[in-house]
């Protein structure tokens, strides 16, 4: 990335610049929802995606990433928006109750259901994407997590999937980073053998915070 530049990676920068640059200067006019005509542009994007998420129930976070978005930007008439599949690892979540006594250790996944969708209007980016949050490898105990607990493999997940909105405001397309926002809810949790009750007594529900950045591959 930082080293001599071929002549195809400047004459693909230098087309992705002035794609980019049709783009902004279409964007100010957007709809909230963009309708696709006959022939849209479309500009492949690749983005390295990072972050974390905070449970408000625990105030533990969750390191996300690093994962891949790869997509789109599409240009239809005065529309921009984005359309990319996006894909994450696995994260483990560590979390400490009684003051820090009662340990839990439990490997999360966070699963897409489908494609991540977004626009772009008045300078701020919105994507939507909905996925599933399944947990297993849950072990527990006093000062440090040793005993394991029952799952059944690839089962134990929320009762439906998570709606993750995002903003990322005053956005630039061309910075080297584009981080964004929001919050979300973490719904009950079904087929998880005895740790259903549980999981949602620690985790479910509303206020979750969500930051991720994602960082440009094609630059």
């Amino acid at each position: 990335m930082f080293g001599r530049t071929r002549p195809k990676t400047a004459r693909r920068r230098l087309g992705t610049v002035v794609a980019l640059t049709s783009a902004i200067a279409v964007a100010g006019s957007l709809a909230a929802t963009p309708a696709l005509a006959d022939d849209p542009v479309e500009i492949p994007v690749s983005y390295t995606v990072t972050g974390k998420t905070t449970v408000k129930k625990t105030g533990g976070t969750l390191d996300l990433g690093p994962g891949q978005l790869d997509g789109a930007l599409v240009i239809d008439g005065d529309n921009v928006g984005i359309r990319g599949d996006l894909a994450l690892p696995p994260s483990t979540a560590n979390i400490s109750l009684v003051s820090g006594v009662f340990k839990i250790k439990a490997r999360v996944r966070i699963e897409p259901t489908g494609p991540v969708t977004g626009t772009l209007a008045n300078g701020d980016l919105t994507t939507h994407s909905q996925a599933n949050m399944l947990i297993d490898n849950i072990v527990v105990g006093l000062f440090w997590p040793v005993i394991p607990l029952p799952t059944v493999p690839n089962a134990c997940k929320t009762v439906k999937p998570l709606d993750l909105t995002l903003v990322s405001k005053n956005v630039d397309l061309f910075a080297e980073t584009i981080p964004s926002s929001g919050t979300f809810t973490i719904p009950e949790f079904k087929d998880c053998f005895i740790n259903d009750l549980a999981l949602g007594a620690l985790i479910s529900g509303p206020d979750n915070t969500i930051n991720l950045s994602m960082k440009s591959n094609l630059s």
